[in-house]
């Protein structure tokens, strides 16, 4: 039995299987099943939000998917930009990491934001015409879909 063992593990012993060559379909497939709807884009992405309740406060959660991979211990803003206004949100947690899919070659990030009525109102109406997400020493210009 031990024999039999043994030449198994000689004939298994070429086979790399390393993290490298590991086919990622469960990130893949949170890439490609985003909740929620589609706000802005990007080449390759976009931006995709959420809106939750919880006694009384509101949160916008959103899912960025593109190129760009992002760490950060330090939070990040997202500012909606109109010809008229801007809205600053801040995110509600500091640590942010992307997840990283060598399927389709490309990042999914998911960040949580305070949010009030009145800035719903105006996501939900598309009034901006932009949309910059920006970490400590990056950031992204995602066009508003109309």
């Amino acid at each position: 039995m031990l024999s039999i063992l043994k030449s198994i593990v000689l004939k298994l012993g070429g086979v790399d299987t390393s993290e490298k060559n590991h086919v990622d379909t469960f990130t893949e497939n949170r890439i490609l099943n985003v909740p929620g709807e589609q706000i802005a884009s990007i080449e390759n992405g976009g931006i995709w939000v959420d809106f939750q309740e919880l006694s009384d406060y509101y949160f916008m959660n959103i899912i960025v998917i593109g190129k760009k991979k992002y760490k950060t211990y330090e939070g990040c803003e997202l500012i909606f930009i109109s010809n008229n206004s801007e809205l600053k949100l801040i995110s509600d947690s500091k640590e942010i990491e992307s997840d990283f899919s060598n399927v389709s070659n490309r990042w999914i990030t998911q960040i949580a934001f305070d949010i009030t009525n009145i800035n719903i109102e105006m996501i939900v109406n598309k009034e901006a015409n932009s949309v910059h997400l920006s970490f400590k020493k990056d950031s992204e210009i995602f066009e508003i879909i109309k």
